[in-house]
Parts: C-alpha cells; structure tokens; sequence
C-alpha cells in the first residue's frame, strides 16, 4: 500500500496529517532525558534472540542487586500500533518504577511486518516466564510479578494472559462431546491451534508446563484495545485504517479479529458457559468449574485505566472488555478507572521524569499505581 494510493479526500488527508503530527509530538515526548541503573539487552526469548531486555533495579555497592526485602516486578510491554516501539523510549519510565521500588523489566517484542499478533503474544509470554524465573538476582519477587501495558501494549497483555487461561481449561470440564465449543468458531479454532502447537512443542521435547504463564499477582492495562473489529472501524472513521498495522498483523479477517479480540474472547467463553449450564446436574457443575478455573488463572487483581479524552483508543474499549469480565465473575477482582480530560498518551508519558512542568495527572497516577501494586502488601504487612 502506497500513500500515492491512498483516497484524495480533503477530510481523510487532514485527518491523516493529524495523526502524523501527533505522532511526531508524541515520540518526541517519549525520548529519555535521563537514565537510569539498567542492565541492558539481556535475551529473554531463545526462538527471536534479537528482541531484547532491559531491567531497572536498585543497585547497593555492597550487596548489589540483593535486598533482604524482595522487591514488586513490572513488566511493561509499550505500544506503538503493533509496528513500532522501542524500550529505549521508556528508559525513563523504568527509572520512575525503580524509584518506586519496583524492578521494572521492559522488552522489545517482534514488531509487524516483521512478525504477526501470534509472534508478539509469545514474546509476552516468554518475557513474563523470564522475569519469573530470573527476578530474584534483580532483588524481584516472583510471587509479585505485574504485566502491564500500554495501547497496543494493553491489548497483547490482556490477549496473553487470557489465551493461557482458555488453552489451560481442562476437556473435563466441558464434558465428553463439548457442542457448545464448536458452536463457536473463535474458541474452537484458537483450541485447536493450541492444541496443534501443543503437539508440536511435545515433539521437540517440551513439556505442557512449559507453555504457560506464571500466576500474575496484577495486570495494569493503560488505553488499550480490546475489540480489534471495532477499532478499526474507528481507526476507518479517523482515516488511518489503510496505513494502520492492525488488521495486517491480526490476520485481516473477521475470524482472526475476533481469535485476537479480548472482548470478544470474554463474550464467547461466557455463552459457551451459559450453554453448558442446562437441565443436568453435572453441567451447572461443569459451569462452575469453568468460572473457578478462570478465577484462579486470571490475574489476582487487574487494575484498568483509560481517559474519557481518548480520541486515538476510545475510552468505551475499556468499558465494555470490564463489562464482560464482569459478567464472567471476574468484576470484583478487576478495577476500571476512566479519567476525566486525561488523553491516550498520558497513562504513560505522564510517570516520565521531565525538565518541563509535570503533568496535571501525574501525582494522581503515581499514587494509583502504589496503592495497586504495594497496598496489599502493606496491608498484610501492618
């Protein structure tokens, strides 16, 4: 696709030169104006070793990464329309969350064209095993790891964490002949893809637990997209749909749209149990266990935020991905917090150490995010 192909309609070429320009701001805004303690380009995933790490962590002269005290592990995965990004451009971010006390470990992750949604989802997933198992020579700890992520980087976490949790439901709990699975071809297909991957790590030596993610004591989701097919019918409304990595990098059709959608994935799984609830006794079991499953593979916590002046990712993405979590029975468990006059970009550049005048969202955000990630603990602790 070529800009020379492109409509020449004055509405859409304004449009169009909107989004550049905010785009420009936007990265310029993100460019480290500091550093913090990192250790640098550290390869997390053996299959893609050109995508790299960095880990931000406090660093003692005398014990070094160790602490008696273990610290909370961030990893954030960045947006960038699923096309560009790099963790450079969050140096600062890292160096805010590490003063905090947190360990923050922020991954580059293949990027389309080079690689589709399926490539990104399993660096995720492989940049999250990293941190469990490696976070304690950092001074991390792995019974408090948090994914977090931005915009596009919102999107593959929520996909991540709950394509584990659909391919881990046992074929017990719904029952011998699963109808109601094949009633759906979003969750059938992605079943039996998982399962054909299953079979082919199986032949190469690896075990089912190798595949899946460790339990998450919180998932941070700033501005993200949860519905790939409505967003690009507003990514159509903006006049960017043709440009816009999206729809390449999901797959272009209506059924790998709604395979990457987790919103849709959520309203699926939820008919699917409603079905298996019927007359018989032991399919209202099964539907519970399903409910219980979810519950105790999901996030522990799942805190949301989105501002109500999104215009890049409307505010409604979130709203309606926190409804279906909700309807699954997973509401209590997850927070929504839509912001008012708060703007896509914020979420993120706003916790970013800056020689300018902080932003109006800042100190409100910080407290936001420790009470999230430090409250329980300080709570248990007092």
């Amino acid at each position: 696709m070529t800009f020379s192909k492109l409509p020449l309609d004055p509405r859409r070429i304004w449009k169009l030169n909107k989004v550049l320009f905010g785009a420009i701001v936007s990265n310029i805004a993100l460019i480290p104006v500091g550093m913090s303690l990192v250790n640098t380009d550290i390869r997390y995933n053996p299959k893609r070793p050109y995508n790299k790490m960095d880990i931000h962590a406090k660093w003692n002269s005398e014990s070094g990464y160790t602490s008696s005290v273990l610290r909370p592990v961030v990893v954030f995965i960045y947006g960038g329309s699923w096309s560009s990004g790099s963790k450079l451009k969050y140096t600062l971010l890292g160096a805010k969350f590490r003063q905090m006390g947190y360990v923050v470990m922020i991954p580059d992750y293949t990027l389309y064209p080079k690689g589709s949604v399926n490539d990104m989802q399993e660096d995720v997933k492989m940049a999250v095993q990293w941190a469990s198992r490696n976070c304690r020579q950092y001074g991390g700890d792995p019974q408090r790891l948090y994914l977090m992520g931005h915009s596009a980087g919102a999107h593959l976490c929520a996909l991540t964490v709950l394509k584990d949790c659909l391919t881990r439901i046992p074929h017990a709990i719904l029952g011998p002949s699963p109808v109601s699975i094949s009633s759906s071809p979003v969750l059938s297909t992605l079943l039996y893809e998982a399962s054909k991957e299953r079979k082919a790590q199986k032949k190469q030596g690896g075990g089912d637990q190798e595949d899946v993610l460790p339990r998450l004591r919180g998932m941070i989701l700033c501005a993200g997209v949860y519905d790939i097919g409505e967003h690009y019918k507003h990514e159509s409304m903006r006049g960017v749909e043709q440009i816009s990595a999206m729809s390449k990098a999901m797959g272009n059709s209506v059924l790998t749209f709604g395979m990457n959608s987790p919103t849709i994935l959520a309203q699926e799984l939820l008919q699917v149990s409603t079905t298996i609830d019927t007359r018989f006794p032991e399919s209202q079991t099964r539907h519970q266990l399903l409910l219980r499953h979810l519950k105790a593979l999901f996030p522990a916590e799942t805190l949301m935020i989105h501002g109500d002046e999104d215009r890049t990712v409307p505010a409604r993405s979130s709203m309606e991905f926190w409804m279906e979590l909700k309807a699954l029975q997973l509401g209590s468990t997850v927070k929504l917090r839509v912001v008012p006059g708060m703007s896509h970009h914020v979420p993120v550049v706003a916790l970013m150490p800056t020689f300018v005048r902080p932003s109006p969202f800042t100190e409100s955000l910080v407290s936001e995010l420790s009470q999230f990630i430090d409250g329980d603990h300080k709570r248990k602790k007092d």
